[in-house]
C-alpha cells in the first residue's frame, strides 16, 4: 500500500498523546521527502496516465516523486475522465501536510487539495460549468493530542449563471479528496472548518 494512503488510513486505529508538535523540538519523520513545497509544488515530478479497471483512462496528470519513487501525490494540472474516457474535469492540484502521531513517533502526512479554478465538462465535451477553490485552513483530528490544521481547497462562492447547475450536494460532492486502492477508499470532507474522514471497504 502507497505509504500516503497509508498515512490516512492509520488515523482511525490508533491513540497517541503526542502534544505541542509545532512548538517542540522533536523530529518528525518524512518532514521533507517531496522537497520545499513552494506554492504547493514538490521539487520532483512525473506525468502519469491512470486508468480504471477496465483499462480506461480515468486521469492525466503529475504526480510527485520522493527518492526516485513516483507516489500517489497528485500535483499541478490533471485532466480527469468519466468510466467511459470522456474529459469530465480539469484543475490545478497543490500539495499539503499535516501532524500526525504513530508508534514510531510523529510524522507528516502529505494530501493533495484543488485550488484555482476548475472546469467541469459535459458529455458532448462541451463546458458544463466552472467553479473556483480557494485555500482555508480546516483542523482535522489526529492521533497527536488536539490535532493539527491542514489547508484545504473549497467552493466559496457559486457564479450566478450556474445556480441551476451546483446545489448544496453538488459542492459537497466536488470538495471531496478522494484515496483509493485494493482495500478501501478513503475520503477527506471538509465541513464548517474541519476535515471528516469517510471510508469506504472495496473488498
Amino acid at each position: 500500500m502507497n505509504k500516503a494512503i497509508t498515512f490516512i488510513l492509520i488515523i482511525l486505529t490508533f491513540g497517541c498523546g503526542t502534544k505541542n508538535l509545532h512548538e517542540s523540538r522533536i523530529y518528525i519523520q518524512d518532514d521533507k521527502i517531496y522537497g520545499e513545497l513552494e506554492n504547493g509544488l514538490p521539487d520532483k515530478d512525473k506525468l502519469v496516465e491512470l486508468k480504471n479497471k477496465n483499462g480506461t483512462v480515468s486521469g492525466i496528470g503529475k504526480m510527485a516523486v520522493s527518492k526516485d519513487n513516483v507516489s500517489d501525490i497528485k500535483c499541478g494540472l490533471w485532466k480527469e475522465y468519466d468510466s467511459d474516457g470522456i474529459l469530465s474535469s480539469e484543475g490545478n492540484y497543490k500539495i499539503s501536510s499535516f501532524i500526525d502521531c504513530g508508534m514510531g513517533g510523529a510524522f507528516r502526512a502529505f494530501y493533495y487539495y484543488r485550488v484555482g479554478e476548475w472546469k467541469y465538462f459535459k458529455k458532448n465535451g462541451k463546458l458544463d460549468f466552472s467553479l473556483d477553490f480557494v485555500p482555508k485552513k480546516h483542523h482535522i483530528d489526529t492521533r497527536c493530542e488536539d490535532g493539527d490544521e491542514m489547508i484545504f481547497g473549497i467552493i466559496e462562492t457559486i457564479p450566478l449563471n450556474y445556480w441551476d447547475k451546483v446545489d448544496a450536494n453538488k459542492i459537497y460532492e466536488l470538495q471531496k479528496i478522494t484515496f483509493s486502492d485494493h482495500y478501501a477508499k478513503t475520503s477527506f470532507i471538509p465541513l464548517n472548518g474541519k476535515i471528516y474522514i469517510e471510508m469506504e471497504n472495496n473488498l
